[in-house]
């Protein structure tokens, strides 16, 4: 009867032993997440002020991000600290015809003049994740970040007429905050999802690599 509840007993601390050592959330650990945003802020606000307009030809709207990668140091159990690399871009082109007199002959030429304006942002911040809810595949935190956000805007056209112009950002911070949840398929590969305002959308997802 002992020699059966000492092994009971050996196997049970192995077995905690075991789940201990696969927590997502532990310290010393290093997790970076790849991830993909959504909305495009500026994408949806050209797309809304353009799509009655009517009066542009060849009317393209590009974007891509948000995008970008972090990482996270875990200094304890709950609490690791980070750094968060992030961009996105929008891009509208379109031409317009305009009446060009001609001073020679004493007439009107409609010329199609392409016109295009981008915008675009870089942002690095460092970030506090507080972790609430850590298992051996889940794990979920708050987070909390600030840093440097440049965003820059871009106008030029083939008028002759027009001047090309380069406008940066007034204010160059960038910050975060918001929720994020990680699940792990295998012991070092997992998805993310995170919601919040700032960096990175509304929403974004992507995957997740533990070292």
């Amino acid at each position: 009867m002992k020699k059966t509840l000492l092994t009971f007993v050996a196997f049970s601390m192995l077995g905690l032993t075991s789940q201990v050592e696969a927590q997502v959330v532990e310290q010393g650990k290093v997790i970076v997440d790849g991830y993909y945003g959504f909305p495009n802020l500026y994408s949806s606000i050209f797309k809304t002020a353009y799509a009655n307009s009517g009066t542009e030809v060849n009317l393209k709207i590009g974007s891509m991000g948000p995008v970008g990668i972090r990482g996270e140091y875990l200094i304890s159990n709950k609490i690791g600290f980070g750094l968060d690399l992030g961009m996105n871009s929008t891009t509208l082109t379109y031409s317009e015809p305009t009446q060009v007199y001609n001073s020679t002959t004493d007439t009107y030429t409609t010329m199609n003049y392409d016109y295009t304006f981008k915008t675009q942002k870089i942002g690095a911040i460092v970030t506090f994740n507080y972790h609430f809810i850590e298992n051996d595949n889940f794990d979920a935190y708050f987070v909390f970040g600030a840093g440097y956000g440049n965003r820059t805007f871009d106008f030029k056209s083939t008028d002759p007429s027009y001047s090309s112009q380069s406008i940066k950002g007034l204010i160059p911070v960038a910050s975060k905050i918001g929720f994020g949840m990680r699940y792990f398929f295998t012991e070092n590969i997992g998805a993310n999802l995170a919601v919040g305002a700032g960096q990175g959308g509304l929403v974004n997802i992507g995957l997740s690599a533990k070292f």
